[in-house]
């Protein structure tokens, strides 16, 4: 008897596993879908070129200071500093251009070193920047802006006499 019971109890659930899988198979899921589409613009690369260097002139070192460039172009001194006539100093000027009337960032240089004779230095910093034309960071409707930039530079007492110079990297990218 026990094993009649048990041969009922799996044709039951057999039964039951049957039924089941019956009651799901007149039941279909819709599927649904649509389309849709990618697109992508290229717009011209951003890019720098120098118009014309940062140039601080002729100066004596009076005994340690600073020669300040403004963004405009306008020469000052500070400390003992004693500016003097000839050369042609003036602010380093950029050609910014791009996609147009695009904004964006510049990345001012690290205050670093421009170095003269006997590995004599002095360190350029705290720049600044200004724009010839419009807002500041917006190429114009051709893609096109003038960046001019300015830096102060700090003498040494008894700084050596002669020419002293350096390179510096200005970036610029889109906002």
């Amino acid at each position: 008897m026990k094993s009649h019971v048990k041969f009922n109890a799996i044709r039951l659930a057999c039964a039951a596993a049957l039924g089941v899988s019956a009651m799901f198979a007149g039941v279909s899921h819709a599927a649904n879908n649509d389309s849709f589409n990618a697109t992508a613009t290229v717009i011209a690369p951003i890019s720098i070129a120098t118009s014309t260097h940062l140039v601080f002139g002729r100066f004596s070192h009076g005994g340690g200071g600073s020669v300040i460039m403004t963004a405009a172009g306008v020469r000052s001194q500070g400390g003992g500093v004693i500016l003097a006539p000839g050369g042609t100093p003036g602010a380093a000027s950029f050609a910014v251009t791009g996609e147009a009337n695009a904004t964006y960032s510049v990345t001012m240089p690290a205050e670093t070193t421009i170095t003269g004779p006997a590995a004599a230095t002095m360190t350029v910093g705290t720049w600044t920047s200004a724009y010839a034309a419009g807002a500041d960071g917006t190429l114009d409707g051709s893609g096109a802006q003038t960046l001019q930039v300015g830096a102060t530079l700090t003498v040494a007492n008894n700084q050596a006499a002669g020419a002293y110079t350096g390179a510096f990297t200005m970036t610029v990218d889109y906002n």
